[in-house]
């Protein structure tokens, strides 16, 4: 999960670059803001599971309540820092949504080609 959450970073700041010399320093900030927002949310899932694996249980009771509380966690710090950088930071949305979706996206694949190996 280390390895999915260290790419998912280095793909968010390969593509931020490309985009400071393309656009401006503001889109490619705004791109990278909405990485961040992603490794955000996925290093929560890797704190998550971490605990997971040091708290071993068989009551499927807690199983889902631990569940939903993860699920409340990460929407709460995805909306909160989206919230922060469209309301405060005042950055371009489509450049930060890009730059979330290009986040989760990176994980999934990453996630999905460490399973492979």
């Amino acid at each position: 999960m280390f390895f999915a959450l260290v790419a998912q970073a280095m793909l968010i700041l390969a593509l931020a670059l490309p985009v400071w010399f393309w656009r401006d320093g503001a889109d490619a900030l705004a791109l990278a803001f909405g990485g961040a927002i992603a490794v955000a949310n996925s290093a929560l899932l890797v704190w998550r599971w971490r605990l997971g694996r040091r708290d071993f249980h068989c009551d499927g009771g807690r199983h889902l309540k631990s569940f939903h509380r993860s699920s409340l966690e990460r929407f709460f710090v995805v909306g909160v820092l989206s919230a922060v950088g469209l309301g405060l930071l005042r950055l371009a949305p489509l450049p930060m949504l890009s730059g979330l979706i290009v986040g989760l996206l990176a994980w999934g694949f990453a996630l999905a080609l460490r399973k492979t190996e």
